[in-house]
C-alpha cells in the first residue's frame, strides 16, 4: 500500500509504546517491524500468520469498509470472536475509525448479545462464524438493520476473501478520508466486567489508559523482538489484551494463538513456535505442572532413582537463594539446567511464566520454581487497564501479587490490626468512570482514588497480599473477619483435591457467617476411589484444624460434583455456589454435602 493511501498521524515515536495513541502504536510497530511475523494461528493443523506490515495494511483496508458502513469516530461497535488473526485486525480497524471496540465473550448467548448491542447502541457487529453459527445473528439483522461482518474474513484483504462480497471489495478501494486530532483521551476499547450478566457494567478505556499500564509492564518485563508468546487468555479480557497482545507488538515480538486450549495443543505450539513468554491462569499452570509430575512419576525406575539426587540439589539451590537474594536468577538458571528434559518439553526457551486472574496456588508455584521456570503473579482489574501490580522476574515471590507498576499509586484504607484493608489504587491506567452509570461510578471512588473492591495489606518490601474480595469477607458471629483466601492457603496440603474455595455460610442462631469449604476431587486416573478419597480428606481437614483459631477452621465440607460456574476470567462464582448449595440444603433428600 502506498503512503498516500494511510490515515496520517501527527507524530510518529520511535517505539511503539511510545506512541499517544493506538493509531500511532500500530503504525510505528508496522513501521519498524514490518517485515516480522507479528501473530501466528494455530488452526486444523495448519499455520497462518501476519506480518505487522500485512496486519497495518488489512487493518486499513478493513477500515476503509467499516467507514463505508457508518462507522466512524465515538461509535460502538461489538465484536465477538475467539482469539484469531481476524479479531486483531478487526480492532485496529476500529481504531483507524477513531471507533469503540466493545469485545464480547464468544460464549454469550444472542440475547445477552442483544442486550448488551442496545446497552451501548452498537450498529454495527463483527462476528466470527463459529458464533454466528452457535447464536445465529437474525434477530441483530432484523428490524434494527444492525449491520453483521464476518470477523474470519477480517484475516485477509477485502475482495480476497470468499466471505467478501462487491460492496465490500468497492469500500476497501475507497480513498481514505484522512483525519486527524485523534485524542489519547478517547475511549478505544470497552469489555463488560466480569461476572454474573445480569447486570454487566462497561468499562471505557481510553487510549492513555491502555497505553499507559503497556508502557509500566514494559519498565519491569524485558521483551524482545526475538520473543515468541503464547496467548492462551481471551482477547475479550483486557488481560490477554494489554499483556498478551499490546506488550509484546510494542516490542516487535510474535504472539501466536491456538484453536484448541488443550494440554496437546498447547504443548504443540509450545514446541514449534519455542515460546519464550506466556501469560495464563493459576488453573492451566496447575496442569502444566502436573502434567510434569504424572510424566516423572510414569518414567522407567531408573530415570526416577536420578530424580531423587536432581530434586535434592533443586532444593538446596533455593534454599542458597533464600539465604543470598542476588544469586536467586543464577540458581534459577542452573535448576532450568538441571530439568532441561522437562524444559525442552515446552520447546526448550520459556524465560518467563506470568500468572494473574486469581491467585496461584503455593504448591504451583513452588513446583514450577524448583525445575528453574521464572513464574510471576500479577494483579488487575478490567478497570484498570488492567496490571496494578507485578512480581519483578528477577526475584518473584509465593504468596504475593508483586509491587505497584511505575506510575501506580497504591494505599490500603482503614487497615484491621493485621494491617487488611480496602486495596485503593490511582494512576494514568485507571479509567474514569462506569459506561452509562453514574451512580456505580460515584461508588467506585473516593476523590481520584479507584476502590477495587479487594482486600489487601501492604508488606514491608512494598508487596502486596491479597485477602480476597471485600464482598467475599466472612463475618463471624463475634464480628471477626475472616478472609476465604487466608483459609484456603492454610489448608493448601489437603490431598486429592482438584478445586477447593471457602464460602461464608449462616450460622444457626447469628447474625454472622462460619467458613465452609467447596471441593471438588481430583479425577486423575490414579486417584483411589471416591469413599477413601472423602476419609482421607476429612482426616486431613482434622489435623490441620487442631493447629487453628477457632474462627479460621473449616466447618463443613460439600463436595461439588458438577462443572463450577466461572466468570469470563475462569474466576469461581463463590456466591452462586453459596447460593445452590444453600438452597440445595434445603431440599429434602440432598446429598451432596
Amino acid at each position: 500500500m502506498t503512503e498516500p493511501n494511510r490515515v496520517q498521524v501527527q507524530a510518529v515515536p520511535s517505539e511503539a509504546s511510545e506512541a499517544d495513541t493506538l493509531i500511532g502504536f500500530l503504525d510505528t510497530a508496522a513501521r519498524n517491524h514490518e517485515g516480522r511475523t507479528a501473530l501466528r494461528v494455530l488452526r486444523g493443523g495448519r499455520w497462518d500468520g501476519l506480518t505487522y506490515g500485512e496486519l497495518r495494511d488489512r487493518a486499513e483496508a478493513w477500515g476503509r469498509v467499516l467507514s463505508g458502513a457508518g462507522v466512524g469516530r465515538g461509535d460502538r461497535v461489538l465484536l465477538v470472536s475467539e482469539n484469531s488473526l481476524g479479531w486483531v485486525v478487526a480492532f485496529f480497524a476500529l481504531i483507524l475509525q477513531e471507533a469503540v471496540a466493545v469485545p464480547l465473550d464468544p460464549e454469550l448467548g444472542e440475547r445477552d448479545i442483544l442486550a448488551l448491542s442496545d446497552k451501548t447502541q452498537a450498529r454495527v457487529w463483527l462476528v466470527s462464524r463459529r458464533v454466528r453459527e452457535r447464536v445465529g445473528c437474525a434477530a441483530a439483522e432484523g428490524a434494527d438493520r444492525r449491520e453483521v461482518f464476518d470477523v474470519d474474513a477480517f484475516a485477509d484483504l477485502p475482495g480476497e476473501s470468499s466471505l467478501t462480497d462487491e460492496r465490500i471489495e468497492q469500500e476497501a478501494s475507497r480513498t481514505p478520508e484522512v483525519t486527524a486530532g485523534h485524542a489519547a483521551s478517547q475511549w478505544a476499547f470497552m469489555p463488560f466486567t466480569s461476572g454474573t450478566t445480569l447486570a454487566p457494567k462497561g468499562v471505557p478505556l481510553t487510549h492513555a489508559n491502555l497505553l499507559a499500564d503497556l508502557r509500566a509492564i514494559r519498565q519491569v518485563v524485558s521483551i524482545r523482538p526475538s520473543d515468541e508468546f503464547l496467548s492462551v487468555l481471551p482477547l475479550y479480557h483486557v488481560l490477554g489484551f494489554t499483556a498478551g497482545l499490546l506488550a509484546p507488538m510494542g516490542a516487535g515480538a510474535t504472539v501466536t494463538y491456538v484453536d484448541l486450549l488443550t494440554p496437546t495443543g498447547l504443548l504443540e505450539a509450545m514446541t514449534a513456535t519455542r515460546t519464550t513468554i506466556m501469560i495464563g491462569v493459576p488453573r492451566l499452570y496447575a496442569l502444566l505442572a502436573r502434567r510434569i509430575g504424572e510424566r516423572i512419576d510414569s518414567a522407567p525406575l531408573h530415570r526416577r532413582a536420578l530424580h531423587v539426587p536432581l530434586c535434592g540439589v533443586a532444593h538446596l539451590s533455593r534454599g542458597l537463594a533464600r539465604v543470598i537474594p542476588p544469586l536467586a536468577p543464577v540458581l534459577r538458571r542452573l535448576r532450568a539446567a538441571l530439568y532441561r528434559p522437562v524444559h525442552s518439553r515446552f520447546g526448550g526457551r520459556i524465560r518467563l511464566l506470568v500468572s494473574g486472574g486469581a491467585p496461584l496456588a503455593p504448591d504451583v508455584f513452588h513446583a514450577l520454581d524448583l525445575m528453574g521456570f521464572t513464574t510471576c503473579e500479577g494483579y488487575g482489574l478490567t478497570e484498570t487497564s488492567p496490571v496494578l501490580t507485578l512480581n519483578r522476574p528477577a526475584r518473584p515471590r509465593c504468596g504475593t501479587a508483586g509491587s505497584p507498576l511505575p506510575g501506580v499509586e497504591l494505599r490500603i484504607e482503614q487497615p484491621d490490626e493485621e494491617g487488611v484493608g480496602d486495596v485503593m489504587v490511582r494512576g494514568a491506567c485507571v479509567f474514569s468512570g462506569y459506561f452509562g452509570d453514574e451512580e456505580a461510578t460515584r461508588r467506585a471512588f473516593s476523590g481520584d482514588w479507584f476502590r477495587t473492591g479487594d482486600r489487601g495489606r501492604v508488606e514491608r518490601d512494598g508487596h502486596l497480599v491479597l485477602a480476597g474480595r471485600a464482598d467475599d469477607v466472612i463475618v463471624t458471629g463475634a464480628g471477626k473477619n475472616v478472609y476465604p483466601d487466608e483459609i484456603e492457603w492454610l489448608y493448601r496440603e489437603v490431598p486429592h483435591v482438584k478445586e477447593f474455595f471457602v464460602v461464608g455460610w449462616p450460622e444457626p442462631g447469628s447474625a454472622g457467617q462460619a467458613p465452609h469449604a467447596v471441593i471438588v476431587l481430583d479425577d486423575a486416573e490414579d486417584a483411589p476411589p471416591v469413599d477413601a478419597c472423602r476419609r482421607e480428606i476429612e482426616s486431613a481437614l482434622s489435623r490441620i484444624s487442631r493447629g487453628l483459631p477457632g474462627y479460621q477452621r473449616i466447618r463443613r465440607v460439600h463436595f461439588w460434583d458438577r462443572a463450577l460456574p466461572r466468570t469470563s476470567a475462569l474466576k469461581v462464582k463463590r456466591r452462586q455456589v453459596r447460593r445452590v448449595l444453600i438452597e440445595e440444603q434445603s431440599s429434602p433428600g440432598d446429598a451432596r454435602s
